[in-house]
């Protein structure tokens, strides 16, 4: 991965961030089968981003969550959330990402996650390492879970999550953003009951630079999307420091025995 690639993803999703904002309070929306929301930014972004991506790398594949999903297993695929935290984005509350992310043979190789009202842009390639602003941020090595720490857990399930530790728990109505919070010592942790590859590929990109773990309810590791199918959702996931991450997998674990 080159920092040249990383520059372009970022001016990228930096000018589908302005796009997104342009539509204002006046944005219409359509309820999907799923029952979340789309908008027509939605749309407009990732129209976007494909035409800038199609334009620079022609024979690569894309996902995106609203127009179209290619096949994983091709040498290199672009997943793509144009507005990660839609229900946010209607509402008008500022907590909603662009999310871009390259994976290669399935591995996410780079990811930028752009936050414009918040005036923050996460970039990160496992060979480069992780950035916010374009500061490196720090590796994690956090191994205790303290009362006051926070977890970030996506509230997209049927079944209430419980975790028999100590923590304090956020949802901030974006995946890829609780993902970043984890990547900046924000979040202990994160835990995703169900996801979309969309979601997370840019984000697993920029924390595996950082020491952080995926790892799902079984225990394994998450390292490569290539055998998921992006159309459907996926299963839990916990995202955290190596030394921490194990532990919190085998509590949620206890929870369902």
């Amino acid at each position: 991965m080159t920092t040249e690639t990383i520059e372009f993803m970022t001016d990228v999703a930096q000018d589908a961030g302005e796009v997104a904002q342009r539509y204002g309070e006046d944005v219409r929306t359509v309820r999907k089968a799923d029952g979340s929301l789309v908008s027509e930014a939605d749309r407009a972004v990732e129209q976007l981003i494909r035409r800038r991506l199609q334009a620079r790398w022609p024979d690569d594949g894309l996902i995106g969550e609203e127009l179209g999903i290619d096949d994983l297993t091709q040498a290199r695929v672009w997943c793509l959330d144009p507005i990660d935290g839609t229900h946010n984005f209607v509402a008008g509350l500022p907590l909603w990402v662009v999310s871009i992310g390259l994976c290669e043979h399935g591995l996410p190789t780079a990811g930028v996650v752009h936050a414009p009202m918040l005036n923050l842009t996460y970039t990160g390639a496992p060979d480069i390492g992780a950035f916010v602003n374009g500061r490196p941020l720090a590796a994690l090595q956090d191994k205790e879970l303290r009362p006051n720490d926070l977890i970030g857990v996506t509230s997209v399930t049927n079944q209430p999550l419980q975790l028999p530790i100590p923590h304090r728990m956020r949802n901030l109505g974006s995946g890829a953003l609780h993902a970043c919070c984890v990547a900046a010592g924000i979040f202990k942790a994160a835990v995703f009951p169900d996801w979309y590859v969309w979601d997370l590929a840019a984000a697993l990109a920029i924390t595996a630079p950082l020491g952080v773990q995926a790892r799902t309810l079984d225990g394994k590791r998450l390292d490569s999307l290539a055998n998921l199918d992006p159309r459907q959702r996926q299963g839990l996931l916990v995202l955290a420091p190596a030394p921490l991450c194990g532990r919190l997998v085998a509590s949620i674990e206890q929870v369902g025995k």
